[in-house]
Order: C-alpha cells, then sequence, then structure tokens
C-alpha cells in the first residue's frame, strides 16, 4: 500500500517479546534502528503488536494492505506462542497475497520452521562478523545461536556461511521471500548493499 498522504509505501514489522518480573510487564518492543533502516528505504516502518487475535489481525492487513513485511530478530521460536503466532499469520496471509516479505535473523529461522524444516545449533555465530559465500559473498555480523538444519521447500540458498551454516535465502516461486541471518540495521553507517536489496525484495523501485 501506498501511504496517500506521504505517497510513501509501509512496511509492517513483527516486534520482539521482552518479560519485564520486576514490573510483571510484558512488552512488545524493536531497536530502533530497524525502524530507522526501513525508513533510509524511503518506506514508513508500522510496528505490529502481537496481542491481536487472528482474525483481527487479519483485518488490520486487509485495511492497510501493506508494500511489504519484516519479521524481525530477537526472541528463539517457541520462547512466546503470541509471536509465532503473529507471525504465522503474517506469512499466510503475505504469502497469498503475494506481499513481499524479509525475515532477519529469527525472522529467517521462523520462515524455515514455517516451511517444515528444523532447526540446529551454530557455534561461534554470536557477535562475530564472518564471510558468507554463495549468490550473495560479503562480510556480515552475526548475532544467533541457531540457524536452520537444511533449506526449506519453496527456497533456494542464497549464501552459506565457512562452517556450512546457512545464511541467507530466497523464494523459488514467484512470491518474494527472503531471510537473512545477519542484522542490516546493526551496520553502521547503514550498507547501500544491503539498502538495495531490501528496495528490490520489496518491489519499491
Amino acid at each position: 500500500m501506498i501511504n496517500q498522504a506521504t505517497k510513501k509505501p509501509i512496511i509492517l514489522i513483527s516486534q520482539r517479546v521482552e518479560r519485564h518480573e520486576q514490573r510483571n510487564e510484558t512488552r512488545d518492543s524493536l531497536d530502533q534502528a530497524l525502524s530507522r533502516w526501513v525508513v533510509a528505504s524511503e518506506a514508513i516502518p508500522i510496528n505490529l503488536p502481537n496481542t491481536l487475535l487472528p482474525e483481527m489481525l487479519k483485518e488490520l492487513l486487509v485495511q492497510l494492505m501493506p508494500t511489504g513485511i519484516i519479521l524481525s530478530g530477537g526472541n528463539n521460536v517457541g520462547e512466546f506462542c503470541e509471536r509465532d503466532k503473529t507471525e504465522t499469520v503474517l506469512l499466510d496471509w503475505a504469502k497469498l497475497q503475494n506481499v513481499p516479505v524479509l525475515g532477519i535473523c529469527r525472522g529467517m529461522q521462523f520462515i524455515g520452521i514455517w516451511s517444515g524444516t528444523t532447526l540446529e545449533r551454530a557455534k561461534g555465530h554470536v557477535a562475530e562478523n564472518h564471510e558468507i559465500c554463495g549468490d550473495l559473498n560479503s562480510i556480515v555480523n552475526s548475532y544467533h545461536d541457531y540457524s536452520l538444519k537444511s533449506v526449506p521447500k519453496g527456497f533456494r540458498p542464497l549464501a552459506y556461511a565457512q562452517d556450512g551454516h546457512l545464511e541467507a535465502i530466497t523464494s523459488e516461486t514467484d512470491w518474494p521471500c527472503e531471510g537473512w541471518m545477519w542484522h542490516p540495521e546493526r551496520d553502521t553507517p547503514f550498507d547501500l548493499t544491503w539498502l538495495t536489496r531490501f528496495r528490490l525484495l520489496m518491489r519499491l523501485d
């Protein structure tokens, strides 16, 4: 969807769940860096709560008709069922409507599980920069303990780490959907390579 007031596309972003025991609060949160990264791509970021019932979320999606969706990082899959349910609805809807999706870190993991694969431990992938090779070749950051055990059905690999773990995937169908295990929003300054690829994936150009 193009926001008629600003003529800019809308990108919906899922949020991590954080439990604050001292305040007896459960919060949805998102690093502002990811919102700034979307703004740098010349789109409007909108953060989605994890408290909407599935039918309410579907209604919101229909009303907003976003240009694209980002499944953000943070949390392990299965840690908070409300987030898993939210992202399942997002993926189901996006595939049906052919709306672009980018999964970042945990977001790529969730795309993999949603598509039928599983996770495996990835040693030495926390707070380390490393090389990726394949269709994509670069040095990227890394903040994850798990990676996809295999390429999910309907996807093909874009890049592997030197130790053989999957680092990026893309859909084999007409649906524009990719997963990246690195965090492009944590690069300072933002890497134009990933901003350009994001714009192409979201069909912003």
